[in-house]
């Protein structure tokens, strides 16, 4: 978990500042995809935080539930930031006459309704004491034992990829419906690039939320087993589980990196420069 989350935090730092530095890559669209990232940053730090805590055995200290609740939120924080980008690319393309669907007010509302909804879903949760101390994991959280679990499972995992499957579903009918215009071939290739970069912009999102979903799976596999009295608990159930979690948000923040053309372009180049200043050097010394 330390790993995964030491790279996942290196990922997004990278991610960040190629933003913040470049102002080809200020634009909403890649905004959408640092929300996420930033997402992604507070995920791994709590993954890392809490991996620590498990190292050093503190046991059920008084800050073990606010923990549990941030390991669970930082989870559930980027499955909502995909959702999101995905309704996003809803009123770029299926609802693209409604110009203010696409203003950066109504995406700045949208994205912090999305971020109080994150911060506040687990609370009745940790009010009510169902995040507990496990003491085989050495972790607080909520018992796979304890219904309270479907209410997190469905927050955090299904009722946003239900959303996004629907969204893009929209989307891939709307696009079937709408052929590509004939009577200017200027437009037709604009029209083509367009859908091109729609295309690529869902299947990045769409890979992202399938790995999350796979490497969040086992936590709701083990779940399911338990109560159909297929398996009993074990000790080591939790910590499997939250390590395919971590490897998930690692990874995925490596994705944003990596298929964000213009941030992706950036860091090549910023490679490049730093490559070519050394050589100069080298030949300097020399």
């Amino acid at each position: 978990m330390i790993i995964c989350s030491i790279f996942g935090i290196l990922f997004a730092f990278i991610f960040i500042l190629i933003v913040l530095i470049y102002r080809q890559c200020q634009t909403l669209t890649i905004f959408l995809v640092l929300n996420s990232t930033l997402a992604g940053l507070l995920a791994n730090v709590a993954c890392i935080s809490q991996a620590i805590y498990q190292l050093l055995d503190v046991g059920n200290d008084r800050l073990c539930a606010v923990r549990g609740l941030l390991l669970q939120a930082g989870t559930g924080v980027l499955y909502h930031t995909l959702c999101v980008q995905a309704f996003y690319r809803l009123f770029v393309t299926v609802y693209s006459t409604r110009r203010y669907l696409q203003t950066k007010q109504f995406i700045g509302l949208i994205v912090l309704i999305q971020w109080i909804f994150s911060a506040t879903f687990g609370l009745p949760i940790l009010f009510i004491g169902r995040i507990t101390y496990q003491a085989g994991s050495r972790i607080c959280q909520v018992s796979l034992e304890d219904i309270s679990f479907i209410y997190f499972s469905l927050v955090i995992f299904f009722l946003p990829l239900i959303i996004i499957i629907i969204i893009y579903v929209q989307i891939v009918q709307y696009m079937k419906r709408t052929p590509f215009s004939t009577g200017n071939r200027l437009n037709t290739l604009v029209n083509d690039v367009r859908r091109q970069s729609e295309l690529r912009l869902i299947r990045r999102i769409l890979t992202l939320v399938i790995i999350l979903f796979l490497l969040g799976f086992p936590y709701s596999l083990f779940y399911l087993l338990i109560h159909l009295h297929i398996i009993s608990p074990w000790a080591y159930m939790a910590r499997v589980s939250y390590l395919f979690i971590t490897f998930g948000q690692s990874a995925s923040m490596l994705i944003n990196l990596i298929t964000t053309d213009n941030v992706r372009n950036c860091l090549i180049d910023a490679i490049r420069k730093c490559s070519t200043r050394e050589n100069r050097v080298q030949r300097v010394n020399t």
